[in-house]
């Protein structure tokens, strides 16, 4: 199996990550950062004969998993993505970009996604202002040194009980999802709701996606979130209250999801779906825990295996064979990112 890389390694790799930065930089930026999405199936029109939720999520999880892109086909077209721009935004610096958040800005005061997305807690319409997109998007207007009100998180997402305080995804919800919490809780430097999730850490050092009995599985790139979220936590507020959290999370994030050879497990309990995605958030949480060698080691497993010579990154790995969609955000822009960041230490 190969092993992590040796410095000397590490420094030979920065032409090669510059290149692919260089090539997706001109994939997004030639498309002015519009594409398709793994959950826009129900922005086809089709959809609004679906007669429920089981139904919503089904149609989705088609467009998700085929290999083939059914869209074009069901009256699905390339959308702008506000988590996109802002990715692409904390990838490049390029302030213009922020003009554009800013039109895509929701009259709540927050950014969502351009389609309707059903989960296992709530239907969400299209455009419907969430934590997630919202959380990013003022990361980039800090990154740029422009100020972003996002007074929004607490009007419109702070929930209690219990004597218990955390942030949900969308308005009208209560639903506890853990990285989404402490996500927020860290942008608002809110101790009540990080403790919330910290509370909840099993002793294994993992969290379930969520608290509802429908949302107990444990994944890559969600718990990579919480773990940012608690560095980015401790940076802005100067409190070292978390470290232990934070060090146990990061101790049973790096020996359950990844491979000796670099490759991101996605489930605790499964290798499979190989996943870009995971590869993009992994490369940025080894960075935030000092494990240079080790996000160089993604970033060589993902463009070994899942990049395409014609200036993007394939989605998935399965079992059935390799799933060659290309996603703005999921893939393309969230390793755009994190190639940007792993950059930074050539």
């Amino acid at each position: 199996m190969n092993q992590p890389k040796t410095s000397q390694t590490v420094a030979r790799g920065g032409e090669r990550f510059r290149e692919v930065w260089q090539k997706l930089h001109e994939y997004g930026t030639g498309r002015g950062w519009r594409g398709y999405d793994p959950y826009d199936g129900l922005n086809s029109p089709l959809a609004r004969l679906l007669p429920g939720k089981l139904a919503r999520q089904a149609w989705t999880q088609l467009h998700r998993r085929s290999p083939v892109n059914l869209r074009p086909l069901c009256g699905i077209g390339p959308t702008l993505n506000p988590k996109t721009l802002a990715l692409a935004a904390l990838g490049s610096g390029e302030k213009r970009l922020l003009d554009q958040l800013e039109s895509l800005r929701t009259p709540q005061g927050g950014w969502g996604y351009p389609f309707a997305w059903q989960s296992r807690a709530f239907f969400a319409p299209r455009g419907t202002p969430n934590l997630i997109c919202t959380a990013f998007a003022a990361r980039a207007y800090e990154r740029l040194g422009r100020p972003c009100d996002v007074s929004f998180l607490e009007k419109h997402l702070l929930r209690g009980r219990n004597g218990e305080r955390w942030l949900s995804y969308v308005p009208d919800s209560d639903t506890q999802v853990h990285n989404v919490n402490m996500i927020g809780a860290a942008l608002l430097g809110r101790h009540d709701c990080l403790e919330f999730s910290v509370k909840r850490q099993r002793s294994d050092g993992s969290w379930w996606y969520g608290e509802a009995q429908n949302q107990h599985w444990i994944d890559n790139f969600h718990t990579g979130y919480s773990l940012l979220a608690l560095k980015d936590y401790e940076s802005r507020t100067g409190e070292h209250d978390f470290v232990e959290s934070a060090e146990r999370g990061f101790t049973f994030w790096e020996k359950t999801f990844w491979r000796a050879d670099g490759a991101p497990r996605y489930y605790h309990n499964e290798d499979l779906p190989f996943d870009t995605h995971c590869s993009a958030q992994g490369i940025l949480t080894f960075l935030a825990f000092g494990r240079v060698e080790r996000a160089v080691q993604a970033a060589d497993w993902a463009m070994e295996n899942m990049w395409d010579k014609r200036g993007f990154f394939w989605y998935q790995r399965r079992r059935g064979g390799t799933n060659r969609m290309s996603y703005i955000r999921w893939t393309q822009a969230w390793m755009y990112y994190a190639l940007a960041e792993l950059l930074h230490v050539f």
